[in-house]
């Protein structure tokens, strides 16, 4: 599953926009300023597959499918050995494959071989807009298995669910399934570049759930009465704890909520064979993730908690909620493209990098690509992120990489940038990628923009010259070298007159590129005359 082109118009700020993807890699990071429109193309790829997934399933609303986008669209996308383009330009959804138009019947009979098995979503931060898009899914999913036993409807129920959004729970569900099924590379690359090198122990703490009919008079012991694949999930987990028991827990969820106890029942795997027992009453972590995170959908999980040993810590102190916010965001991600193994997935990440410190952003990609070849299949993902930060790109080409930028028109680009992260640099990134007049501080650049000013004067004054030996000693204090003394120098400072950088804002690709250029173009213009004789 790769996807190749996208045409937005009318969603938001995103008018007649034409992403290109490079549909041979694997990662796709969409970089830009704040308010460009990164996440509003997230959003708007939901939205299509979310259509294009439900039209003709779904009830009608005034006459118009209910999750109809309010814009135009065209999307083409590569899957199964097939391209597939998907378009609302005519009012109604038309269909190709390898371009030829296939009626909806056929489409819907087909949909297992021409649409993603897995659409994921994710935003690191707060807001729900984009986990809003993934509500109907979940629904559908939910209201299908709540009281179903019969496994085939449940994986049948699980097939249907394409859109699935990551929820920070889905971490240490993912990491228990990986621990139950250990595969010897994911457990090397999880010591190597986690630390985590075991599994110690697990708590499982349920709770009555908010649709429990308390006229039943149903005991903790008999959670409630849950059923479907999340009762029978929790009692598998109830046979096999050590000591499981009743209490009467905290039930604030915020610290504006007022005081209230409710039931709990608490389960503890002491072991990994503990674990190991639980994962013989599944075929694979698959099936264990899905069967564990109906639990939690099911309103019936107050917490989960894992405990860990690490390369420098084997006594099982460090719990999934000990790890700090970057750990437990990569391992949910890394949990998911495990999870969905042998699946045709696109990954929808924005900014997922945001909680990682700097060398986890400079090797994330590296890592996910790693872990993909490991974990999972390359060919059959797609993972398309955003990020605002320069580490994450600095090993990337261009062609893994879409700068989104709005014009003084107003309306929004994607281009590749025009040269290579990879080789660059961090500040040279920050430069001509991410389009910064300069990657000092505002104030050490004033100083560098007045000195290169006295420099290209031909004639100064007593004063400009002292003011110029001034500002070089309290550059080269900061670790500045002299370049005025270099001719060849000042004869690029004379000639170039664009020499004030502080306070800029960012420059458009457009503007980098012709920077560039022009900068390139007079280079080689001084060293061809100084060549002269």
């Amino acid at each position: 599953m790769r996807l190749d082109k996208v045409y937005i118009d009318g969603f938001k700020n995103l008018r007649q926009l034409e992403v290109d993807f490079d549909e041979g890699k694997l990662t796709t990071v969409l970089i830009g300023q704040n308010g460009a429109g990164k996440s509003n193309l997230i959003e708007a790829i939901t939205q299509i597959f979310r259509w294009v997934d439900f039209v003709h399933t779904t009830p009608k609303v005034g006459g118009l499918s209910q999750f109809k986008p309010n814009f135009k669209f065209r999307i083409t996308y590569r899957i199964g050995g097939v391209t597939v383009n998907a378009s609302n330009e005519t009012e109604t959804l038309t269909v190709l494959v390898d371009g030829v138009k296939v009626a909806k019947s056929v489409f819907e009979a087909r949909k297992r071989d021409w649409f993603p098995d897995l659409v994921f979503g994710y935003y690191s931060g707060g807001s729900r807009r984009l986990e809003t898009l993934f509500d109907a899914h979940q629904r559908r999913y939910y209201d299908a298995i709540k009281r179903q036993d019969v496994v085939a409807k449940v994986a049948e129920a699980q097939e249907k669910r394409r859109l699935f959004y990551c929820r920070p729970i889905h971490g240490v569900l993912a990491l228990m399934a990986l621990f139950a099924f250990p595969a010897p590379k994911v457990k090397q690359e999880l010591a190597s570049k986690l630390g985590i090198t075991g599994f110690h122990s697990l708590l499982a703490l349920f709770r009555e759930p908010s649709w429990y009919d308390k006229s039943q008079k149903l005991q903790p012991e008999e959670l409630w009465g849950a059923a479907g694949p999340a009762g029978s999930a929790a009692r598998r987990l109830k046979g096999l704890a050590f000591h499981p028991f009743p209490l009467q827990g905290d039930a604030i969820d915020d610290y504006r909520d007022k005081r209230q106890v409710e039931a709990q029942y608490a389960t503890f795997l002491p072991t990994l064979d503990h674990l190991t027992q639980l994962a013989e009453l599944f075929a694979d972590e698959r099936e264990m993730f899905y069967a564990l995170e109906a639990v939690d959908i099911s309103d019936l999980i107050r917490e989960v908690q894992v405990w860990v040993t690490r390369n420098n810590d084997a006594t099982g102190d460090v719990g999934f909620a000990d790890l700090s916010d970057g750990e437990r965001q990569l391992l949910m991600v890394l949990g998911l493209i495990r999870v969905s193994r042998g699946k045709r997935a696109l990954f929808l990440l924005d900014e997922p990098d945001t909680h990682l410190n700097p060398h986890w952003q400079h090797s994330y990609l590296k890592l996910i690509e790693d872990w993909t070849g490991i974990a999972a299949e390359a060919d059959n993902c797609h993972i398309i992120l955003t990020s605002h930060n320069p580490l994450t790109i600095s090993a990337l080409s261009r062609d893994e990489v879409r700068v989104i930028a709005q014009t003084d028109d107003g309306c929004v680009t994607a281009t590749a940038p025009y040269a290579d992260p990879r080789g660059m640099g961090f500040t040279a990134t920050l430069t001509e990628i991410f389009g910064l007049a300069s990657s000092l501080d505002i104030e050490t650049q004033r100083l560098v923009d007045e000195r290169n000013e006295l420099v290209q004067l031909a004639d100064s004054t007593d004063e400009q010259q002292r003011r110029l030996i001034a500002l070089n000693d309290q550059l080269a204090r900061l670790g500045f070298l002299n370049e005025d003394r270099e001719p060849l120098y000042q004869d690029f400072l004379r000639t170039w007159h664009d020499l004030r950088y502080a306070d800029r804002p960012p420059l458009s690709p457009a503007d980098v590129e012709v920077r560039q250029r022009a900068m390139k173009a007079l280079i080689q213009k001084l060293t061809t005359s100084e060549a002269k004789p």
